[in-house]
């Protein structure tokens, strides 16, 4: 009769006490090892093979006859087994786990820990091997989704830049981002907006969007510059008149700015120039969404959603005077703020690439501009925001004479403010005028040495001597092999 692996141990102890009581059960062990789906290996204290299960065959690939009664030195010296954990864990005398593949092509997770009898001393290993092929393949299949999900979100976040340079925005910044998410929510609803930003932040640009993508993009979109509109006349601008009823009106009559948006959108721009008499009914327009013409009796029902802007505290005007306080509570319903580019520096340089592509496309010309130009565009505090760098680069696009606009070409302000943010001082008994003072001559020399390679027609558009640009020529460093 088979001795039963249990026996092996016993007899590879020299005190076999602490297996006496298993011997009773060991029917329902056997039974609950083969139960098992993990491979089960169990060595003796010498590396003896002295059980396997039926996963541990189904795992590796061994046959029972080819392993069992077998050591592990002499198994790995055969190459049936390439690896042999439970070894390890004899000569080590704790748990170990390895990741290895076997010859059927498995890869397995394995670990074997010490087996002790009651005096705590080790009679054997339990190897216990696992089949983690359909796991590293969940794995490589979930990396695999994770590459494909990264590259459509690149692929959504480039067609939705696309579509944001088609609506006229370009941005990579986080604020901007949060901007339009959050304009892009309020598009849906008809609760009036009130953008407050710096001029040249892009407002009437953000209100225009929000229309587009609401569900009024069907309908008119009317644009009132409030402070473009002389005082005598906001009435009749925003709320029509009929014929006759003041001298100089039409007789036909005019309807006004609030009933041609009727089924659209109205936008306010510059809101806080509205007189006081107009945000009085204007109040009443927002509340009763019903309008009086000059000289009407009867009121004209109106369907409009209001977008109102503007680049003044309303809270200050209202504690000024200025601006009615239900007004001001009516319109900022929905408060959008527009960020000053100051706030938003990462995005300059894409900036200056559209503006400069949509010129080059315009005029056909293939003008670039150099790093140095736009690290110095990102040191300026931009107090005309986004407007002040477009007007810039169609300046500096116009007076170039090169197909590269470099540093030296920039308006002495946007320079000094470069240097005074970014350059240090290293010889400590320069004051930092010299150093900004040096490095701008330098530059100068360097942008006329360019246009005119002869040191002496240099030298005559500086009004300096020849010998004087020589020197500062050496001075600076500055390469020109020509005279």
């Amino acid at each position: 009769m088979e001795k039963s692996w249990l026996t092996i141990l016993e007899s590879s102890m020299s005190q076999g006490q602490g297996f006496n009581k298993l011997n009773e059960t060991d029917d329902l062990l056997n039974a609950i090892l083969e139960a098992c789906d993990d491979g089960i290996l169990i060595s003796d204290v010498h590396g003896m093979v002295v059980f396997i299960n039926k996963a541990y065959v189904r795992v590796t690939g061994i046959q029972k006859e080819q392993i069992v009664g077998k050591n592990l030195k002499e198994l790995l010296e055969e190459g049936l087994i390439n690896v042999a954990v439970s070894l390890m864990v004899i000569e080590q005398g704790t748990s170990i786990s390895k990741i290895h593949k076997y010859a059927t092509g498995k890869k397995a997770l394995t670990t074997a820990n010490p087996i002790m009898d009651t005096q705590n001393q080790m009679v054997g290993v339990l190897n216990s091997t696992r089949d983690i092929s359909s796991l590293i393949q969940m794995k490589n299949e979930l990396e695999e989704t994770q590459k494909i999900s990264k590259k459509y979100v690149e692929e959504l976040r480039h067609l939705r830049q696309l579509q944001m340079q088609k609506d006229g925005f370009i941005f990579r910044s986080k604020t901007m981002v949060n901007m339009i998410d959050l304009a892009t929510k309020a598009a849906g609803y008809d609760s009036n907006i009130l953008i407050y930003g710096e001029s040249g932040t892009g407002k009437e640009l953000l209100s225009s969007f929000i229309h587009n993508h609401s569900p009024r993009k069907d309908g008119p979109y009317i644009v009132v510059n409030c402070a473009a509109i002389p005082n005598e006349l906001f009435e009749s601008e925003l709320f029509g008149y009929l014929p006759g009823s003041f001298t100089g009106a039409l007789q036909q009559g005019k309807s006004g700015m609030f009933e041609l948006a009727d089924g659209g959108t109205i936008f306010l721009d510059e809101v806080s120039e509205l007189p006081l008499p107009v945000q009085s009914k204007l109040l009443r327009v927002i509340q009763e969404r019903e309008l009086f013409r000059i000289g009407a009796s009867k009121p004209t029902k109106i369907d409009i959603r209001i977008i109102a802007a503007t680049n003044k505290a309303l809270l200050n005007e209202v504690k000024m005077g200025k601006f009615r306080e239900d007004l001001y509570f009516r319109l900022n319903v929905f408060p959008i703020k527009t960020p000053p580019l100051r706030e938003r520096k990462e995005d300059i340089e894409d900036l200056v690439l559209f503006f400069l592509e949509r010129l080059n496309k315009r005029y056909k010309k293939n003008v670039s501009i150099t790093r140095e130009a736009v690290e110095c565009l990102k040191s300026y505090s931009w107090p005309g925001n986004v407007r002040e760098l477009q007007n810039l680069i169609e300046y500096m696009f116009i007076i170039n004479p090169f197909e590269e606009i470099d540093i030296e070409q920039l308006p002495t302000h946007f320079f000094t403010e470069h240097l005074l943010e970014k350059e240090d001082v290293k010889d400590p008994k320069a004051s930092k005028l010299n150093h900004i003072m040096d490095h701008f001559e330098k530059k100068v020399i360097l942008s006329t040495l360019k246009s005119y390679q002869s040191i002496r027609k240099a030298a005559e558009v500086l009004e300096v001597n020849p010998s004087t640009l020589s020197r500062k020529i050496k001075k600076y460093g500055i390469d020109h092999d020509i005279n």
